[in-house]
């Protein structure tokens, strides 16, 4: 009898090998409070050229300009790195619910899974402030994502206060 196991049967048993059965993927979320109306959040965020600004070391290019125009099938590449070395991420709007809700389809060769925008507003007495919700669960090798994903979090927690002031300034 033998007793050998194909390396993807042994992979399979130890979860190592990605499947439809084992779908390996990691969950990223922040979310940061901004002193600023939701529309006025909303118009800011999704001007995607200019993310640019504002998200660490990425440059956005995208097929509209924003929320005039924008909405389902909008793509959006964002590359981050330094000069030609880093990754692109290749995202397409699936979900569209302004001034509230964006998703998208992450579907680079590298880069896959599904990234979403959620946009609460918290009415006070003298105030208007926005909550933001920002996730993504992205598919690749749980182990290396779990690696980078103190990294990913502190860089987008950062890109996110930056944002915040800048919208807070204007």
């Amino acid at each position: 009898m033998n007793k050998s196991v194909g390396v993807t049967q042994f992979l399979k048993r130890f979860h190592i090998c990605r499947t439809k059965e084992h779908k390996l993927s990691e969950k990223f979320s922040i979310t940061v409070t901004i002193n600023a109306p939701i529309e006025e959040v909303w118009r800011k965020l999704v001007d995607w050229k200019s993310q640019s600004s504002w998200m660490a070391m990425t440059r956005v290019e995208a097929s509209h300009r924003g929320a005039e125009d924008s909405g389902v099938g909008t793509t959006i590449d964002a590359f981050t790195g330094f000069g030609k070395l880093g990754i692109l991420d290749r995202m397409r709007v699936t979900q569209w619910n302004p001034p509230r809700f964006c998703a998208v389809d992450h579907y680079g060769r590298i880069i896959k899974g599904i990234g979403e925008f959620r946009l609460e507003e918290i009415v006070q007495t003298n105030s208007r402030q926005t909550r933001f919700h920002w996730f993504e669960e992205i598919n690749g090798p749980r182990a290396i994502l779990i690696l980078v994903k103190p990294g990913i979090l502190a860089a987008v927690y950062l890109s996110l206060r930056k944002f915040s002031r800048w919208v807070e300034r204007r």
